[in-house]
């Protein structure tokens, strides 16, 4: 009895994972002991798979961040990487950049799709730096300048679109606006936006340290209250940087009943008011703090209407001007515009009153002993109230340690409280100052690296490069003409900045080897296919230009002359698609030129009779300027425009049609043709990707358009910088900025 126990025992051990009940011990199981056992049969682990891929361009210590949902990777290296999550068959992904190392671009391919039936490891992760040469400047240009009575800066930019601060100890940011995006909104300093244009004063701050600006692309006097509030003091928007619609007139009255026309120069008075320049009607308008305006005509002694430009006021009220060609300052004395120095010479001449002459004066402030202080071209100078005119540095006088300024053109001037003065030279972009021991230096956050210096990334300086000189061939190196010195440079995939053809400040027209040739008069380049650079080349003599080439293999050749249009072209511009058919921009009636492969240039395009055909009634299209000529891989040739705000597309019979844009309607956002919207607010040029797509510059962002004409607004991978030029080469998107090539990887 105790052996069958035993075994009963070892039988209910051995049947724990069946079932208690089988042993006798499951409450409520059976109690027949005989019954058969059921077999436990597995369950089966569903097919789960891995998602990953390459990353490749990645730098030593740098990172990027990929997501998936909630499923998050960093990778560190180049080479495979995978997220730690798994997917089951059929499900969904779509493979994200979150973030990267700062400096870093990166882009994604194949991110998105289903998976099958084994692991995924298709996600390519691209990489690159995005300088790829020169400084990258955080200020694109200076359009005003105040300083608060802590001493922060708070700087204009028109090319951004944003007003910067900087603090006592160089701390630079954005301290209203949206950089790139040009707008009219109010509200929250960070989310408001603006639309300021390059070269006005345009900023001024009062006691209570509200900050004002007029904006004349939106006609609008703005306010921004030191708790970031953004208001809109008068005006009504207008589009005075608009060539599509009529010229705003000027109109007094309460706020938003008013309007403002093309403002040159803005000052404040000691009761708080604003005072604006307005050229065009001849007029000084006056803002009260609440928003009333009003408007004085300038006349002087003889009832002789003046324009004036730059505007300034002391502490008693007085309000002196100049005149709009910058050689006169008046001042506004009971009703009558009196001349306190200067004469019609346009050179920058010291004495008194009628002796005294100024080149072009375009920054204007008044010191506290009642001084009228310019920034004269290349020199600051100093008007006393009763005419005598010094130059206090700039041209031939030195500052106190002996160094010369060396400016050629100079814009906004700003006084500090000290009696220090600031100064923006707008020539080699850089902010001096002028203190009180009368020594200049170079603002540390805008110290001037607008020079051309040949090195690698970063340690180059790439100066500066016209709207049509800049080209990319298939390998991914980029060139650009720089015009002044009449030579091509070359930035390589690595970052390698040097001269690619001819003898920098040597003209000619010397073929042969690149490095031994000479270029007179550079205006516009064109890369091919085949890695061939075309450009156009004025002539020894006369007006003409002649088109030439530089091969694969580095020889120059003359190919023929270029024809020549009606007018004199404010630009010029030249393409050439994968056939070989080369265009090249005339001007007026004749349009744009082509010519086939083989062959020669004749008449190809006439913007007159393209804007007929298309219903014109009017005569824009005498004033049709296109920042760019690009061909597609079909070879039909697309070309921007900001007088009628669209893109046009000209197929090989010369046929042209509207591709994307709204016809004379800027405003809109993305869209297809005759909803989207294109407000070309700074220079524009086109570029088409591998795949057709067509990238358009001059819009704010950087603006896409398919093949289907559909406008979108991309986040590249980098960010929203302003640029002015784009080309594109391997994959690869390459933009010119302020002193800096850019470039961010396609997908």
């Amino acid at each position: 009895m105790e052996k069958q126990n035993l075994f009963g025992r070892v039988a209910c051990g051995l049947t724990l994972l069946i079932g208690l009940s089988a042993c006798g011990g499951g409450s409520g199981g059976s109690s027949d002991a005989g019954a058969p056992v059921a077999p436990v049969v597995p369950v089966a682990e569903a097919p789960s798979y891995l998602l990953g891929g390459t990353v490749s361009g990645l730098v030593s210590g740098a990172q990027v961040v990929l997501v998936n949902g909630s499923d998050k990777v960093t990778v560190t290296a180049n080479g495979a990487f995978h997220f730690a999550g798994k997917l089951a068959p059929g499900a969904s992904y779509d493979g994200k950049i979150e973030s990267t190392s700062e400096g870093l671009g990166c882009s994604i391919a194949k991110g998105a799709a289903t998976v099958g039936n084994s692991d995924v490891n298709t996600l390519a992760v691209r990489c690159l730096p995005v300088v790829l040469a020169g400084v990258q400047e955080k200020i694109q240009n200076v359009s005003g300048m105040v300083q608060d009575a802590a001493g922060n800066y708070y700087i204009a930019d028109a090319v951004r679109q944003v007003i910067h601060k900087v603090t006592p100890a160089g701390a630079l940011s954005v301290y209203a606006g949206i950089s790139g995006k040009p707008g009219a909104d109010d509200g929250a300093a960070a989310a408001a936006t603006f639309h300021m244009s390059s070269g006005v004063s345009i900023l001024a701050i009062d006691r209570a340290e509200n900050l004002y600006l007029f904006e004349n692309c939106n006609t609008l006097l703005r306010k921004i209250t030191p708790a970031g509030v953004v208001s809109t003091v008068a005006g009504q928007r207008g589009a005075a940087c608009d060539w599509s619609t009529p010229e705003t007139v000027a109109a007094d009255g309460q706020g938003a009943q008013a309007q403002f026309a093309w403002t040159t120069g803005m000052a404040m008075d000691s009761n708080g008011d604003i005072l604006l320049a307005n050229a065009v009607q001849q007029m000084i308008r006056r803002v009260t703090p609440a928003g009333l305006v009003s408007s004085e005509k300038l006349v002087d002694g003889k009832g002789y209407r003046i324009s004036p430009s730059q505007i300034a006021v002391d502490a008693s009220g007085t309000i002196y001007f100049s005149e709009g060609a910058g050689s006169r300052i008046f001042r506004w004395q009971q009703g009558v515009a009196v001349v306190v120095a200067g004469s019609n010479k346009r050179v920058s001449a010291d004495g008194k009153g009628a002796a005294a002459s100024f080149s072009n004066i375009r920054g204007m402030v008044t010191d506290r002993d009642g001084n009228v202080l310019l920034a004269d071209s290349a020199s600051i100078r100093r008007v006393t109230p009763d005419g005598s005119v010094t130059t206090l540095v700039g041209g031939t006088v030195s500052d106190a340690a002996g160094a010369s300024a060396g400016w050629t053109n100079l814009g906004s001037l700003l006084l500090e409280p000290s009696g220090s003065m600031i100064v923006h030279d707008v020539s080699k972009h850089r902010l001096n100052r002028f203190d009180t021991a009368k020594v200049l230096s170079a603002m540390p956050f805008m110290p001037g690296n607008r020079r051309v210096v040949g090195a690698v990334g970063g340690a180059a300086r790439v100066g500066y490069v016209g709207s049509s000189g800049m080209c990319s061939d298939p390998a991914g190196n980029v060139y650009l003409l720089d015009m002044p010195n009449k030579v091509l440079r070359r930035v390589t995939p690595d970052g390698v900045f040097s001269v690619y053809a001819g003898i920098a400040g040597i003209a000619g027209s010397n073929d042969g080897p690149r490095a031994s040739a000479t270029m007179f008069g550079p205006v516009a380049i064109a890369c091919d296919q085949d890695g061939a650079v075309y450009f156009a080349d004025k002539a020894a003599a006369g007006a003409a230009f002649n088109l030439r080439k530089i091969s694969k293999d580095g020889q120059v050749s003359t190919q023929e002359a270029l024809p020549a249009g009606t007018g004199k072209p404010l630009q010029y511009r030249l393409a050439i698609d994968k056939e070989g058919y080369m265009a090249w921009l005339g001007w007026g009636p004749d349009g744009i030129f082509r010519r086939p492969p083989g062959g020669t240039f004749s008449a190809f395009l006439s913007f007159e009779a393209m804007m007929l055909s298309l219903g014109e009634t009017a005569y824009n299209w005498e004033h049709m300027d296109p920042g760019s000529l690009v061909f597609d891989s079909k070879g039909n040739l697309y070309f921007d425009d900001s007088v009628y705000q669209v893109v046009f597309r000209a197929d090989r019979t010369g046929r042209a049609s509207v591709f994307a844009g709204t016809l004379n309607k800027g405003s809109g956002g993305d869209g297809p043709p005759g909803v989207g919207g294109l407000p070309f607010s700074g220079a524009s040029s086109l570029a088409f990707d591998a795949s057709d797509n067509l990238y358009l510059s001059g819009q704010g962002w950087v603006r896409k358009i398919d093949t289907a004409g559909v406008i979108s607004t991309p986040a590249l991978a980098w960010g929203h910088p302003d640029i002015s030029i784009l080309a594109f080469g391997n994959g690869t998107l390459y933009g010119f900025t302020t002193q800096a090539v850019l470039q961010t990887p396609l997908p």
